[in-house]
């Protein structure tokens, strides 16, 4: 579960065809197994008492207050590290129209050597929006995984309370019963988890 913290914004979808594919094959197999599995009685009354339950993991990654409030500092960050490299945008254009204005009154050494200075203050621009961006993914990505992490282990203390067998994700599933969802518990039990996170 990768960066669904700034996801929502970027309107991006996370995983590829192939990786579908293969989850909803494996979901496939494992209901078939459950479902079409014959065999003496005992095995029929362990398949009646097994219990299933899907969380729509998405929705409860970017309803949770700890992805909000991660969201919420990170454009914070965002916000601020653009003003950085607004201003610096603004030096670079005030530079141009100023050696545009002396252009016709500068030597050409001195016209090659503002040139120059123009230059260098565009890669110096071009590394503040690389290193910014950068710095922004890293806390992304750590807020994503601590966030993620912690959701699961609210998925799986829930199946072992209540029972369940198996726990899918909504995105695996092609038809479920609202009666199984439990992203809502979930939801509720991750933002007790995270409270004092920020």
């Amino acid at each position: 579960m990768s960066n669904l913290l700034l996801q929502e914004r970027r309107g991006k979808r996370v995983g590829g065809r192939v990786g579908a594919r293969l989850r909803k094959g494996i979901v496939a197999a494992v209901l078939a197994v459950f479902c079409l599995s014959g065999g003496p009685p005992v095995q029929t009354a362990q398949a009646e008492s097994m219990q299933f339950a899907f969380v729509d993991v998405p929705r409860a990654m970017a309803s949770s207050d700890a992805a909000k409030r991660a969201r919420e500092l990170l454009e914070k960050k965002l916000a601020s590290k653009q003003k950085e490299v607004d201003a610096m945008e603004q030096k670079i254009k005030s530079l141009k129209d100023d050696m545009e204005k002396r252009k016709s009154l500068m030597t050409p050494e001195s016209r090659v050597e503002t040139s120059e200075g123009v230059r260098g203050k565009f890669r110096e621009y071009q590394r503040l929006v690389e290193d910014n961006q950068a710095a922004i993914d890293r806390e992304n990505g750590m807020w994503t995984k601590k966030i993620s992490e912690a959701m699961r282990e609210v998925i799986e203390e829930i199946g072992r309370e209540r029972g369940y067998a198996v726990i899918f994700g909504k995105g695996q599933v092609l038809y479920a019963s609202s009666a199984i969802d439990i992203t809502d518990q979930v939801l509720k039990r991750l933002n007790k988890r995270t409270t004092g996170w920020f």
